[in-house]
């Protein structure tokens, strides 16, 4: 719903993307917002992110106990590929629209935390508070260790174009 009364010179976004499931129609706001030659600039998980996790989210959620409340068509993340992601800056109007994947492993101290404050939420607020305990130490016992998320990073980058005139 982003409408914005004044143009700005540039978007910038880190980590959020991902989260967006209509990325055409986040494109066509942001080229909006944008004034004649500004600039986006984004990273956002990717193709391919958290692939390895998302297998052992996927079979936990399919537990009995879990199953009823995980069990849904959508997903809770947009993981687009470069060409998608190019193709629909395109057709929102950017020129010298440019993605790229970058690999981005990570391995956090506190898994279990981290789990459940990056990862997880989408999760969690979707099951009932005696459940989260369980599906967090599901997944850290499922998941290879030591917990490494295989992160692969969608860079963005893109100029809305000059008017003609």
């Amino acid at each position: 719903e982003l409408e914005l009364d004044t143009p700005v010179d540039a978007v910038f976004s880190s980590a959020a993307f991902h989260w967006i499931l209509d990325h055409d129609r986040l494109f066509a706001r942001l080229h909006d917002a944008l004034r004649p030659g500004g600039r986006l600039e984004a990273q956002c998980g990717g193709q391919g992110n958290i692939a390895e996790l998302e297998r052992c989210i996927d079979a936990l959620a399919g537990e009995e106990r879990f199953a009823p409340y995980l069990r849904t068509a959508q997903r809770p993340w947009n993981y687009a590929s470069v060409g998608d992601t190019e193709s629909r800056l395109a057709g929102a109007g950017f020129a010298d629209a440019r993605a790229w994947l970058e690999e981005w492993p990570v391995t956090p101290r506190d898994p279990q935390s981290f789990l459940r404050t990056v990862i997880l939420p989408w999760h969690l607020n979707r099951l009932p508070d005696e459940l989260h305990e369980p599906f967090v130490e599901g997944l850290i016992t499922s998941a290879p260790r030591p917990l490494t998320l295989d992160y692969v990073r969608l860079n963005i980058s893109a100029r809305r174009a000059s008017d003609p005139s």
